[in-house]
């Protein structure tokens, strides 16, 4: 299945508030994901679609899907290799 097609379906919408997702994907609350994305310190880029503070940060649909992915393939490059060396090689 296509995470991005997923995630889209999920959420109906190109792009998501980052406060609807932070605890889920990220782990942390809105308060300290709104830090971390004026910080540029989340693993995926943020925007606002206007020019105010009030404006909700948005993370696109595409870029949540890439980092899940790229999470996903490290973890699975980790866990074959573990198999491979116990001899529980599929």
């Amino acid at each position: 299945m296509n995470t991005a097609f997923l995630l889209a379906a999920r959420f109906e919408t190109p792009a998501v508030e980052l406060r609807k997702i932070c605890l889920e994907f990220f782990g942390i609350n809105a308060k300290t994901a709104e830090q971390h994305a004026a910080a540029q310190k989340l693993p995926v880029p943020t925007f606002k679609l206007r020019d105010s503070g009030k404006a909700p940060t948005m993370v696109k649909i595409e870029d949540l899907a890439a980092f899940i992915d790229a999470r996903h393939a490290a973890a699975k490059r980790d866990w074959d290799a573990i198999q491979h060396a116990k001899g529980n090689i599929r």
